[in-house]
C-alpha cells in the first residue's frame, strides 16, 4: 500500500486532515500517489479538488478549513467564525462557516457565508488550530455589522480582556479601515466614543452594568480592575478613581452567601479605608437601590465639589 510523502502528511496535520489537488500536484509524484490512495480507499474525495483520509469526521473546524482551501488565495475565517475560533461572542453552537475573500475574487457556496473584502490586507491574520483567521482587532470592526449591539459590547469586552486588545488598537483599526459605508465601522466608532477613555476592562457583567450607568450619568470614566497596595496586601478594585481614592466594589451573591468571602470583604474594606480610600459597594441582591446611591455619592465626590 502506498504511503503519503512526509510533506503531504505535514499538510494533513496542519489543515484539519485536508489536502487539495493543487497542493499534491506541487509535490513530486503527488498526483499518482493521490490516485492510488483514492483507488485503495485510504483517502476519499470530499469536494472538487479536495481530499482527506477516510473515516475522519467532518467537524465544524474541518468544514471551515475546507471552505478556506477551496476559496481564492488569501481567504480568512472572519466575523462569527473568527469570534467562535477566538472564544468570544458567546456563540455556544458553532456558526455557519463564515469567511472573507479578497476583493475582485468570487466564491459561492450555499453552506458558507462569504464576504468580499476590499481591505483584507489590513486583517493582521493569525492561525488558530491551523485555520487562518482575521486578527482580534479586525474582528471588532467586522462583527459590528452582523451581531446585536448588546452582544457586540460583550464581545469587544472579551477581546480586550482575553486577547489584550487595547482602546488604542481599536482606534488604530477604525482609522485604518474607515471609509464611507464600511460595514461595522459605525458600531466600532460608537464603542470608541463611549469607552475610549475607560482604562482597563470590567471583569464581570455586573461591573459592566455599573460602568455603563456611570457613563450614562455623564460622570467621569473610572479605571477598571485597578491594583492598589494597602496594609501590605495587594487588592484589585472593580472600578476606581485613583486620584480621588474612590472605589466601587460590585458584589455578586457569593459576597452575601459565603462567610469566608464576607470576612475577606471586611478585612479588605478596613485596609482600603485605612489607606484613605472611600469604598462604595453595589450589591447584586439590591442592585437598583445600591446603584442609585452609588451614582449619588459619585456625583457628590466628583462633580459637586
Amino acid at each position: 500500500m502506498p504511503a503519503p510523502q512526509p510533506a503531504a502528511i505535514s499538510l494533513l496535520e496542519h489543515q484539519q486532515a485536508l489536502i487539495t489537488r493543487p497542493q499534491l500536484g506541487a509535490l513530486d509524484g503527488g498526483l499518482p500517489l493521490l490516485r492510488r490512495m483514492v483507488r485503495n480507499g485510504t483517502w476519499v474525495r470530499l469536494d472538487a479538488g479536495l481530499y482527506g483520509p477516510a473515516g475522519v469526521p467532518m467537524t465544524w473546524r474541518r468544514r471551515l478549513m475546507a471552505a478556506l482551501l477551496l476559496a481564492p488565495i488569501g481567504a480568512l475565517a472572519s466575523h462569527r467564525s473568527g469570534a467562535h475560533l477566538s472564544g468570544v461572542g458567546g456563540f455556544d453552537l458553532a456558526p455557519v462557516p463564515e469567511i472573507s475573500i479578497p476583493a475582485g475574487t468570487t466564491f459561492r457556496r450555499s453552506d458558507v457565508i462569504v464576504h468580499e473584502s476590499t481591505d483584507l490586507e489590513l486583517a493582521e491574520p493569525r492561525c488558530i488550530d491551523g485555520i487562518p483567521c482575521t486578527g482580534p482587532a479586525r474582528l471588532a470592526m467586522d462583527l459590528g455589522c452582523v451581531i446585536s449591539e448588546k452582544r457586540y459590547r460583550q464581545t469587544v469586552r472579551e477581546l480586550r480582556h482575553e486577547h489584550g486588545v487595547t482602546s488604542q488598537d481599536l482606534l488604530r483599526t477604525y482609522l485604518r479601515h474607515k471609509r464611507r459605508g464600511r460595514n461595522g465601522g459605525g458600531a466600532l466608532r460608537d464603542w470608541l466614543d463611549r469607552y475610549f477613555e475607560v482604562d482597563g476592562t470590567p471583569e464581570s457583567g455586573l461591573e459592566q452594568l455599573v460602568l455603563d450607568a456611570i457613563l450614562d450619568a455623564l460622570l467621569p470614566a473610572p479605571v477598571a480592575q485597578h491594583w492598589v497596595r494597602a496594609r501590605g496586601a495587594s487588592y484589585r478594585l472593580d472600578l476606581a478613581y485613583p486620584e480621588r481614592r474612590i472605589c466601587i466594589e460590585v458584589d455578586g451573591v457569593q459576597h452575601r452567601d459565603d462567610a469566608d468571602v464576607r470576612a475577606d470583604d471586611l478585612v479588605r474594606q478596613r485596609a482600603l479605608e485605612d489607606a484613605g480610600w472611600t469604598v462604595i459597594r453595589v450589591r447584586s441582591w439590591c442592585f437598583a437601590t445600591d446603584l442609585a446611591d452609588a451614582l449619588r455619592q459619585l456625583r457628590g465626590h466628583l462633580v459637586d465639589r
